[in-house]
């Protein structure tokens, strides 16, 4: 009876030995031998779930790669070339796949479409929705320039396609889906930024020195169908700089729980206004990495800055 039970276990070994964990002893008795052999089944049974769940794993962050690199490829790969405007934009996502959106695109030859946006949520639902953001603000853009093609300058409303925006994300997400957006229209013949902001953080411009807060037309897009929102303009002169961002460049938090705030954003785009856009996003980005304390970022973290020369 001994020398069975021991042959049994040997066996067993070597069948774990060789990555076969739905191998059991057949437990005869219920004396130590019986009780080895009952606690090497329940081994062997938690190392057959261990190695599953490992391998669920394993496909779910593989099918997260190749979702990040699928947005990826959403986000332009290159500002469009304007002569009275510099642009550069970013977009770190704290996990492997963000919610934050951000986009440019040209309108005819002299105006450039500005946009960012924060999805509510993180991770594979935000990064969904952000798609869809994306896709709907490209589709009626796409929609202006194709109505204007016969009759010269294309006319884009910002509140208008705003308020479709939120129209389409409240017919087609859960009620909990909503996002944070700004558009802005780009003359630039005339320098003129017309824009409207459905609940975002609200860019700031420097100007000569002076930081200043631009304004909030509304409520966030998604949330309710009819929602309405107006139209701001402002007229952009030579060296204002524009900087729009997302709350994971002013909500995190250092060792002893304080924001890095709007406040402390400011005062280092005021110091570094002479730089050209690239190092001023690598800036920020370098100084909320510094007040963490940590590479890992707590949120997704986008900016979007433009320079007007």
């Amino acid at each position: 009876t001994i020398t069975a039970a021991v042959h049994g276990l040997h066996e067993a070994t070597l069948r774990v030995r060789e990555a076969d964990f739905s191998h059991r002893i057949q437990v005869r008795g219920d004396d130590q031998l019986a009780d080895l052999s009952h606690s090497f089944n329940s081994m062997t049974e938690n190392l057959e779930r261990l190695l599953a769940v490992a391998k669920e794993k394993e496909r779910l962050q593989s099918e997260l790669e190749i979702a990040r690199e699928v947005q990826s490829q959403l986000y332009p790969k290159s500002a469009p070339i304007l002569k009275g405007l510099s642009l550069q934009a970013c977009c770190n996502p704290a996990r492997m796949v963000s919610g934050d959106y951000y986009d440019y695109q040209a309108i005819g030859e002299h105006r450039l479409a500005l946009a960012i946006g924060d999805v509510a949520g993180k991770g594979i639902s935000a990064a969904l929705l952000m798609a869809t953001v994306e896709s709907c603000v490209r589709t009626q853009i796409r929609h202006c320039l194709q109505e204007a093609a016969g009759n010269g300058r294309p006319l884009l409303s910002t509140s208008k396609l705003v308020a479709q925006l939120s129209q389409q994300l409240h017919a087609h997400t859960s009620p909990e889906k909503y996002a944070t957006f700004y558009l802005g229209v780009f003359d630039d013949e005339s320098g003129l930024l017309t824009y409207t902001n459905a609940g975002h953080l609200p860019p700031i411009l420097v100007r000569r020195g002076t930081p200043q807060l631009l304004e909030v037309n509304g409520m966030v897009v998604g949330a309710f169908p009819f929602s309405q929102w107006s139209e701001s303009q402002l007229k952009l002169e030579s060296g204002d700089l524009l900087v729009c961002y997302t709350d994971g460049v002013t909500e995190p938090e250092n060792e002893f729980g304080e924001m890095f705030g709007e406040q402390r954003l400011m005062e280092l785009l005021v110091k570094h206004s002479d730089a050209d856009t690239q190092e001023i996003v690598a800036r920020v980005s370098e100084s909320v990495r510094q007040w963490t304390g940590s590479s890992d970022l707590q949120d997704d973290m986008t900016l979007l800055v433009a320079r007007r020369n």
